[in-house]
């Protein structure tokens, strides 16, 4: 069985491409000691989007990059495992951060059991 203590970032990208992205992270709380949210859109509209969509999460990107971000989150919290899940636009992201390995939100949809956006799983979950 796969060790729970696991620090998963999710950018806001990736949750865009979920069906139900809220219902995705209440899940990954069950298995992962810390879930949060990063972007590399200015801090403002990040905390907004979140609030509006009433995402539950530990940690966001703040002022920012994503890199800065995750680097500062790999110092907060210590598990054994740190997994970005992200699109295309993140995925060199982890590349240039001790660390942290990158997961597509494909990947990590097909893994947890998430569903993807599609025309007929259209969901409320986004602002």
């Amino acid at each position: 069985m796969a060790s729970t203590d696991l620090t998963l970032a999710v950018s806001l990208g990736a949750l865009e491409r979920l069906a139900r992205p809220a219902r995705a992270l209440e899940d990954a709380t069950t298995w992962t000691s810390h879930v949060g949210i990063v972007s590399s859109e200015p801090s403002y509209i990040e905390r907004r989007r979140v609030r509006e969509a009433g995402y539950h999460q530990e940690f966001l990107s703040g002022p920012r990059s994503i890199a800065e971000a995750l680097s500062a989150v790999r110092g907060h919290f210590e598990t054994e495992r740190y997994v970005l899940v992200g699109t295309d636009e993140t995925a060199g992201v982890v590349g240039t951060v001790p660390d942290w390995a990158y997961q597509s939100v494909t990947e990590a949809a097909k893994a947890a059991g998430w569903q993807l956006e599609s025309v007929s799983t259209a969901d409320d979950d986004w602002p």
